[in-house]
């Protein structure tokens, strides 16, 4: 096994009305983080360069464009992680089937990477999760306050604010449509004010049956309502594995239920919160779970929420990364 690790190098095409904005730096710095372990641990790490520099997050990993892909390909990788964000159309669909990868099929991706559809394939099918709207305007919302807006192709928490009144949703669907960050269509679900959990989920293999869960990830410290993005706040300063997984069972089974539905290929992570009612809802499908972790010098308060589970589970950093390696397909 030749690993190389792919990072995203330009914004995904727009898809009607919406936009996903590019992460700075297109997730080089997990990227990095994955391969100085994997290469510290051992593994066959292909490298852009020959000896990469710690602190430099390219020298670790490969642009998602033609010209990244051949060149990991004819230095000898032959499992390429797409630690980037998928569509259709995405340059490495001509070599599925020619490599193995580690990541979700684009056109998988390209469907539900669509927050406000999934949610709605998985309402039709009687799970536990927010039934949400989208709108272009506040005069199209009909529905009670507090409530939510997020971008349909969102990524964290970017973008997402609590609502209060019709005057404050006006004014920031508004703001949203001027920026043209994330488009000019959005979703709006109810605000869910009770605690809220992570929950990773993995597909199946050779010691599960069926999709499984990692310990959820408790949120706290919010931010007007609004767990923070982590590229602003650490995740480790917001967040800690639950004690008592048992009391979890119900929305752990929820989001396996979930993977089994959707079909996916590789891990992805599930938010979910109280409602008025203490009952957990899903209301955020992740397709691309963020994998920082704390690797290097220079990152060490930069586990990811993946991490913070697998560490409850008994997993190290080089064990969640097999994990990972353990879901390649071709």
């Amino acid at each position: 096994m030749n690993i190389a690790i792919l990072y995203q190098v330009k914004e995904p095409p727009q898809v009607g009305n919406i936009r996903k904005p590019m992460k700075e730096g297109g997730y080089s710095d997990s990227g990095s983080d994955l391969a100085y372990e994997l290469k510290k641990n051992g593994y066959n790490l292909i490298t852009p360069v020959e000896n990469p520099d710690e602190k430099n997050n390219i020298d670790w990993v490969f642009g998602d464009d033609e010209e990244g892909i051949t060149k990991a390909i004819n230095m000898g990788a032959d499992v390429l992680w797409l630690n980037t964000v998928l569509y259709d159309g995405h340059p490495i669909e001509k070599y599925i089937g020619k490599v193995k990868v580690i990541g979700q099929k684009c056109s998988d991706v390209q469907t539900y990477d669509d927050k406000y559809y999934t949610n709605h394939i998985l309402l039709e099918h009687g799970l536990d999760i927010v039934n949400d709207v989208s709108v272009k305007s506040a005069d199209e919302y009909n529905g009670d306050f507090p409530c939510v807006i997020k971008p349909i192709r969102g990524r964290g928490s970017q973008g997402v604010s609590v609502i209060e009144n019709k005057e404050q949703l006006d004014k920031v669907i508004n703001k949203l449509v001027a920026d043209k960050i994330y488009g000019s269509e959005f979703m709006i679900e109810p605000y869910l004010d009770g605690d809220e959990i992570t929950v990773a989920v993995f597909p199946a293999d050779s010691e599960h049956k069926k999709p499984y869960c990692l310990p959820p990830v408790s949120r706290f410290n919010h931010q007007n309502g609004i767990a923070p993005y982590s590229g602003k706040v650490a995740v480790s300063e917001n967040s800690k594995a639950v004690e008592n997984i048992e009391e979890y069972t119900d929305i752990m089974n929820n989001c396996e239920k979930a993977y089994e539905i959707l079909g996916l290929k590789a891990p992805i992570r599930i938010d979910c919160r109280k409602n008025k009612d203490g009952k957990y809802l899903m209301f955020d499908v992740n397709m691309k779970p963020n994998m920082t972790m704390a690797t290097r010098v220079h990152r060490q308060n930069q586990d990811s929420l993946m991490m913070l589970a697998a560490e409850k589970a008994g997993y190290s950093r080089i064990g969640l990364i097999e994990l990972f390696l353990n879901t390649a397909w071709k």
